[in-house]
């Protein structure tokens, strides 16, 4: 089970892509060809600012040195995000879907807004996905979408599995915080760490 890294004190938080495709080159001056491949997917860079010992502090550490042999997810907190919200049951709608297109139901009418972060809840995992395409889709009274997304989906689906919009998270391997934590008299340093969706 993943633990939960809070979000305290966070000074940065700078989701990037961690890319597995690649470029064809063209022989003898012919074109470049992007070689899209599944295994795309997200990692996230996170600084904090300074901590006091206190029961705050204490928190973030205890859930960093308990993920790190484990596995870490951490809530991705969108200050652009578009003020609609997606409904709080939405769900994979059919079975064994794959590619850069997601079938949903469940959602609410209203608009969906490229760039809007979700989280896909596979066999008990977060995939972190992007809306993709160009600008505003609508969803209609039926609360049934045809979403364009990126990446392209690593799994194929599970009719029904969740579909979070509202507090996506980033689930996977923590890395950076072999060092640990820097006490200094009543305080603690910032901490830096990252959180790398695996496969």
């Amino acid at each position: 089970m993943a633990v939960e890294i809070p979000h305290l004190r966070i000074k940065s938080f700078a989701l990037r892509p961690r890319l597995f495709s690649s470029e064809q080159e063209g022989a003898l001056g012919g074109p470049d060809l992007p070689i899209p491949r599944p295994g795309d997917r997200f990692a996230v860079d996170v600084e904090t600012t300074q901590f006091r010992n206190d029961d705050e502090g204490r928190v973030m550490m205890a859930a960093l040195f308990e993920a790190s042999n484990g596995t870490a997810a951490m809530r991705i907190v969108q200050p652009n995000r578009a003020r609609h919200t997606a409904g709080f049951a939405v769900v994979v709608d059919g079975t064994d879907q794959g590619g850069t297109t997601l079938s949903l139901r469940g959602l609410q009418r209203g608009w969906l807004t490229r760039g809007n972060f979700f989280s896909i809840i596979h066999r008990g995992r977060h995939y972190v996905h992007m809306i993709a395409g160009a600008g505003q889709m609508m969803v209609p009274e039926t609360g049934r979408v045809e979403l364009p997304i990126w990446p392209m989906l690593r799994f194929l689906t599970i009719d029904a599995e969740p579909v979070e919009f509202v507090a996506p998270m980033i689930e996977g391997k923590l890395l950076g915080f072999d060092k640990g934590a820097l006490f200094r008299r009543a305080k603690t340093d910032p901490l830096s760490f990252s959180i790398q969706e695996r496969a």
